[in-house]
């Protein structure tokens, strides 16, 4: 029995052995495919070349980006691959190349995307620098908007974390109909665009990232999104955090469930917005949000704005209300400073039950720079619940006209 026993194991470990070189990952080095990272050459080809042999083998795989600096794009990193995972280790400095357009191939406007890619996993300290502002593609008029450094469409099951996007044209990184994905300790440069734009996706997490930023929202929420939490994030420079349905088609979709915690927006134009188009004929709501230990840090503009009746143009002339709800809205342990007195401004529309469930527990923000200016919570057709210390004071001030 003894010697069966033997056996039993023997033949068991000369399985988990056979299993193990199975699932081996190959490396793919770009350089072994002809790039040559010097800052001159293109060496898009060479990126394309490794990712076919990447994604087409059945094993679990790494993508290899040595240090060097490497000119691309656009460049489409598109599955469905073979792969079980890949890991795609960016150690150098990805740029893109003045010389073409950026058109990109999984959305419009794409400088290095990923399409239909599952189980990925990005990370290293390497760099994607989009060129800022002097990219060919904005001077000559070669693609219908600015790129953003790096999209991720239809992928599920992912994993970005530790690389750092510099110089976008655009945005920096866009996630559009994409499953189960966490971007995490990943830093965003000042220049260009949204520092991450969502749209249309699942179960996403933004954690320990820091994003800096001029005139653009550190990140934009956008209609069709559930499941959104965004932790131990900060936000410096920028337009704070976007949570929007916008546009009049009525086809788009509601947005459930966002969760920002324990977040500091630093010397931003506002902090938090919540937005729907005025008039707008889809029948959705934006529900189930909490914003909570937040801090604001010497803000420039109004801290927390909900408008239903957003009109940037300010040509909006129909008299129908938006049918688009706002409901199941938290702000919990918020605090801080700022320049601007217009603390909270709640401008909901007419339509019944346009606001629904609007509580706000514990808010302090206080005015620096002038001890005449007193702080404003204003309120147009909503009366938010109030618990704990609230200040200023909820709608202490006359209602928007």
């Amino acid at each position: 029995m003894g010697s069966e026993f033997i056996h039993g194991i023997t033949w068991f470990l000369f399985l988990v052995a056979i299993c193990a070189i199975k699932a081996k990952a190959i490396s793919v080095d770009v350089v072994k495919f002809g790039a040559k990272g010097d800052g001159k050459t293109d060496d898009t080809k060479a990126f394309t070349q490794a990712w076919t042999q990447a994604c087409s083998e059945r094993q679990n795989n790494r993508y290899v980006i040595p240090k060097g600096t490497y000119i691309v794009g656009p460049v489409d990193f598109a599955g469905p691959c073979k792969a079980k995972t890949i890991h795609f280790k960016v150690d150098g400095t990805v740029q893109s190349s003045k010389k073409q357009s950026v058109t990109g191939g999984a959305h419009p406007n794409a400088w290095i995307s990923f399409t239909q890619v599952n189980n990925l996993f990005i990370s290293g300290d390497g760099i994607f620098d989009g060129q800022g502002f002097e990219g060919n593609c904005t001077k000559a008029k070669q693609c219908e908007q600015p790129p953003l450094n790096l999209v991720f469409a239809m992928v599920k099951d992912s994993h970005i974390q530790g690389i750092t996007s510099n110089n976008s044209v655009g945005g920096h990184i866009g996630i559009y109909r994409s499953i189960n994905m966490t971007v995490d300790n990943v830093d965003i440069g000042i220049k260009g665009g949204e520092g991450i734009l969502i749209e249309k996706s699942t179960n996403i997490n933004i954690i320990n990232t820091n994003i800096k930023i001029l005139h653009d929202n550190c990140v934009t929420i956008l209609d069709g999104n559930t499941g959104i939490n965004i932790e131990k994030m900060t936000c410096s420079q920028g337009n704070g955090l976007g949570v929007s349905v916008l546009g009049n088609t009525g086809k788009e979709e509601p947005i459930k469930g966002v969760t920002v915690r324990n977040c500091t927006f630093s010397h931003t134009e506002g902090a938090i917005r919540i937005q729907s188009s005025a008039a707008s004929n889809a029948n959705i709501a934006i529900s189930n949000l909490v914003f909570e230990d937040i801090i604001f840090d010497y803000l420039q503009n109004m801290a927390i704005i909900l408008d239903q009746e957003h009109c940037p143009s300010k040509q909006c002339r129909t008299t129908n209300p938006s049918k688009v709800k706002v409901e199941n809205v938290s702000f919990k342990n918020i605090k801080g400073t700022s320049v601007d007195p217009r603390v909270v401004i709640l401008e909901c529309g007419t339509a019944p039950d346009a606001c629904k469930d609007i509580r706000f527990i514990d808010l302090r923000v206080l005015v620096v720079g002038d001890d005449r200016l007193e702080t404003q919570f204003r309120c147009k057709n909503v009366k938010p619940a109030v618990a704990g210390h609230v200040d200023p004071a909820a709608c202490n001030t006359r209602a928007v006209a």
